[in-house]
């Protein structure tokens, strides 16, 4: 089973039938755009990698027989493995980063573009009306959050200089 069929498989298992039909018409026949895009970026990577080759080839095989020859290469290979994969590793934390924090900031912006349209819709009064009733009902949930949390705050400090009975029974 080659890729392309796979794949095609694969989207009419998944996709509801139009949207299946949509994606084999535009992304995976051989003349829909996204294909002739691939295969002219693969094109020019071969034919680049077929110009650097030769000029490529005699360093790194000068490079192997000095790492062969040398006392250093079983300890220089390893510790250049071991930087590039830093290297890498960097790469990725600096990528994944950058994308938090574009989406922090998309959902922040989002955020605030809903709550002025919020306030726009509604208008100023009752909006503000609308926040100060929300916020009594956040403040009375905390309320009893607290009560909650001191009353089992309590019972464990009452286990604890009680060495570890509780109350009520009897051991």
């Amino acid at each position: 089973m080659d890729m392309t069929s796979a794949l095609s498989h694969l989207v009419t298992s998944l996709l509801p039938p139009d949207k299946a039909a949509f994606v084999h018409h535009h992304v995976l026949r051989a003349d829909a755009p996204l294909q002739v895009y691939f295969a002219a970026a693969r094109a020019s990577v071969t034919h680049s990698a077929g110009v650097v080759y030769p000029h490529v080839a005699p360093l790194v095989e000068r490079l192997l027989a000095w790492t062969h020859a040398s006392e250093l290469g079983g300890v220089l290979v390893p510790l250049a493995i071991l930087a590039v994969a830093v290297i890498v590793m960097n790469w990725i934390r600096r990528m994944l980063l950058w994308w938090t924090r574009l989406a922090v900031k998309a959902v922040l912006y989002a955020t605030l573009a809903a709550l002025g349209a919020w306030v726009w819709q509604r208008g100023l009064q009752a909006s503000i009306r609308d926040v100060v009733v929300v916020g009594g009902k956040v403040a009375g949930y905390a309320a009893v959050v607290k009560e909650i949390w001191w009353r089992e705050y309590r019972r464990y400090e009452d286990q604890q200089n009680n060495g570890g009975r509780v109350r009520g029974s009897q051991r």
